[in-house]
């Protein structure tokens, strides 16, 4: 099976399975059910790249229908043993076990940042053109552009290694806090665009999500920069 995860999930599942949403996590998380209000038309969803199901449990608390897929067991386990009477699948690579058009919105949180090239990240997207719904949604969670600038309530970017960094290249990471240290692939907004524009997806909305002060999280940058860019995408060709 070709690894298309930049972290290293069977060394940290456990600890990265334990993260809650909260602090810089919170932003990416707190506008998806105005999101799935506003564009989605159906309950059945895909967590695809749902890790250690929390964004499978989130999802599941906003009375949708989920199945969570991952490529590794390890952190599926940790998802397993957190939500019990969950649908969760191992897939290989980006094939999945369902037929065409089976679901209503498809989530990737904190997924596209891991992908090793814009060829994989395509291969990806027809796979999901292919199980979405004509009338469904995409919603894709990923790093804001330059946000490797900007150390924040959840993650640390300050490494002498991110000071130059390009499309395509590696950004080195620490969730504030732990002792995990991911590498998350760097992706302009130019390079998604290309992706879903050539898997016929046309993108309905980009949202930075922003704070506003007046969360109960302390916050270092997020009040200025965005950390997360939110996609919401539909079908070209129905």
């Amino acid at each position: 099976m070709v690894k298309i995860h930049s972290h290293n999930y069977k060394k940290f599942a456990k600890e990265y399975s334990q993260l809650d949403i909260k602090d810089t996590f919170y932003l990416g998380f707190r506008d998806i059910p105005k999101i799935i209000n506003k564009y989605a038309k159906g309950k059945r969803a895909l967590d695809f790249g749902c890790g250690g199901g929390r964004s499978t449990r989130f999802l599941k608390k906003l009375g949708l229908e989920v199945i969570g897929v991952d490529i590794s067991k390890e952190i599926l386990d940790e998802a397993k043993k957190r939500d019990p009477e969950g649908s969760y699948y191992l897939i290989k690579n980006e094939i999945l076990p369902f037929n065409d058009a089976s679901f209503d919105i498809i989530l990737l949180f904190a997924v596209l940042m891991e992908i090793p090239s814009k060829k994989k990240m395509k291969e990806i997207f027809n796979e999901l053109n292919r199980v979405l719904k004509n009338n469904g949604i995409i919603i894709a969670v990923t790093d804001a552009e330059n946000m490797y600038k900007h150390d924040c309530a959840s993650f640390v970017y300050s490494y002498p290694e991110n000071k130059e960094i390009q499309s395509g290249m590696k950004v080195k990471l620490r969730v504030r806090g732990t002792n995990i240290i991911f590498y998350d692939y760097y992706w302009t907004e130019k390079d998604y665009q290309e992706v879903f524009s050539e898997t016929d997806f046309k993108i309905e909305e980009l949202h930075k999500p922003l704070a506003t002060g007046n969360e109960s999280f302390k916050w270092y940058s997020e009040a200025k920069y965005p950390h997360f860019a939110i996609y919401v995408l539909k079908k070209q060709k129905m």
